[in-house]
C-alpha cells in the first residue's frame, strides 16, 4: 500500500463532519500528530483530490479564508463502497499474509476497510475469488494475538509515529545470555531479511553506537513520548554496507564461452575465484570461475553481453 494511499485515508480520518470543520493547516497539524510529516501545500493537493474525487462527499466552505473543510457524511464509509473487487483482494490477500510489515496504528485505522474488502469479495459470489482465498494460504503466518505480532507492529509503531520507546532486549555479557531493559530505545531504520526483520536502532542517549538488533531479540516493548533523535549524516544504506546486514550472495559455478577475439579483453576482467581458461573449439575457450551471485556480477553479464555465452548454471541462461 502506498505511502499516498496511507497519508490520505489518515488524513480522510482527521476531518470532521459538517457543521463543525477543520483547515488544511489544522489537518496539516493532525497528521504531525500522527507521524506524518507533510507540507501544507500537500495537504491540500489531497483534500483537493479526495474532493475531487467524489468519493468522499468531501467539501470546503469558501465563503471564509482559509477554508473549512468537513466531511457531509462518512468519508471513510464512502471510500470502501465504491471498492473494486480487485483492491479488495488485494487489502485481503496483504491483511492474511503480511499484516505484520505495517504499524499497529495503521493497522487500527484499516481495520474498517479490511472488514468492508472480505464483505466484497464475499457479495461478489466470484469463483476466481473464492479460490484464491481458499487455495492461496501461508503455513508460516503467526496466529492473531501472537506475542511476535504484537511485538513487530509496536517496533513498526515506534517507526511510524517517531518515538522511543522501552524494551527488554537479548544482550550476551561474557558468554551469558542475558535479557536487559533499556528505557529509550532510538528506532532508525528496520532491514528485512531471509531469518527475520532487523531494528537498526541507538539504545542510550550515552551510548552513540548503531546496533542492528533482530525483532526475536526483543521483547516487552512500550512506546514513549519521547521523540526519535536522528543522528547526524544517518543513511540505513550506507550503514548496511558498512556493517555487512545484506543477505549473502549464494556462491555458483559459472561456466562460459568466449571467443579468442575477446578473450584479451576479458581475460583480466572475469570476476570470482581461481577463474580458469581452457579450450573449447578452434575459434573459443572456456571460462569457469566460481562467483558470489552478486549485483555486481549481473552487471558483468550486462556488459558482456555479445562477448560471453553463457553455458550453466541454467538460472542464468534465463535471467
Amino acid at each position: 500500500m502506498s505511502k499516498k494511499l496511507l497519508r490520505q485515508l489518515t488524513l480522510a480520518r482527521c476531518v470532521p463532519y459538517r457543521p463543525y470543520k477543520l483547515t488544511a493547516r489544522q489537518l496539516q497539524e493532525k497528521l504531525e500528530e500522527e507521524g506524518i510529516q507533510v507540507s501544507l501545500r500537500t495537504v491540500q493537493r489531497d483534500l483537493e483530490e479526495m474532493s475531487g474525487m467524489g468519493l468522499f462527499d468531501l467539501t470546503s466552505d469558501d465563503r471564509s479564508k482559509p477554508h473549512g473543510w468537513c466531511f457531509e457524511r462518512n468519508g471513510l464509509n464512502d471510500f470502501a463502497n465504491f471498492m473494486p473487487l480487485s483492491l479488495a483482494m488485494a487489502l485481503k490477500t496483504w491483511n492474511d499474509q503480511a499484516a505484520e510489515l505495517l504499524p499497529a496504528s495503521v493497522l487500527a485505522e484499516l481495520n474498517p476497510i479490511i472488514d468492508k474488502a472480505s464483505q466484497v469479495i464475499k457479495d461478489s459470489q466470484s469463483e476466481l475469488a473464492s479460490r484464491w482465498m481458499e487455495n492461496v494460504v501461508q503455513l508460516s503466518k503467526p496466529f492473531p494475538g501472537n506475542p511476535e505480532i504484537r511485538r513487530s507492529t509496536s517496533i513498526r509503531d515506534a517507526m511510524w509515529r517517531g518515538r522511543k520507546f522501552s524494551a527488554e532486549i537479548k544482550r550476551v555479557i561474557k558468554g551469558r545470555t542475558v535479557w536487559l531493559r533499556y528505557e529509550q530505545v532510538n528506532p532508525l531504520g528496520i532491514v528485512s531479511r531471509k531469518d527475520g526483520p532487523m531494528l537498526l536502532c541507538t539504545v542510550s542517549d550515552m551510548d552513540p553506537k548503531i546496533y542492528g538488533i533482530p525483532f526475536e531479540h526483543i521483547k516487552e516493548v512500550e512506546l514513549t513520548s519521547r521523540p526519535v533523535t536522528q543522528p547526524r549524516e544517518f543513511s540505513v544504506s550506507k550503514l548496511i554496507r558498512e556493517k555487512g546486514y545484506e543477505e549473502e550472495a549464494e556462491t555458483i559455478h559459472f561456466v562460459g564461452r568466449i571467443t579468442h577475439q575477446s578473450r584479451a579483453v576479458l581475460e583480466d576482467s572475469i570476476p570470482g575465484h581461481n577463474p580458469r581458461l581452457t579450450r573449447y573449439d578452434k575459434q573459443s575457450v572456456m571460462v569457469e570461475t566460481d562467483v558470489k551471485d552478486s549485483p555486481e556480477f549481473r552487471r558483468w553479464l550486462t556488459d558482456m553481453a555479445g562477448k560471453v555465452e553463457i553455458l550453466a548454471p541454467e538460472s542464468l541462461k534465463d535471467s
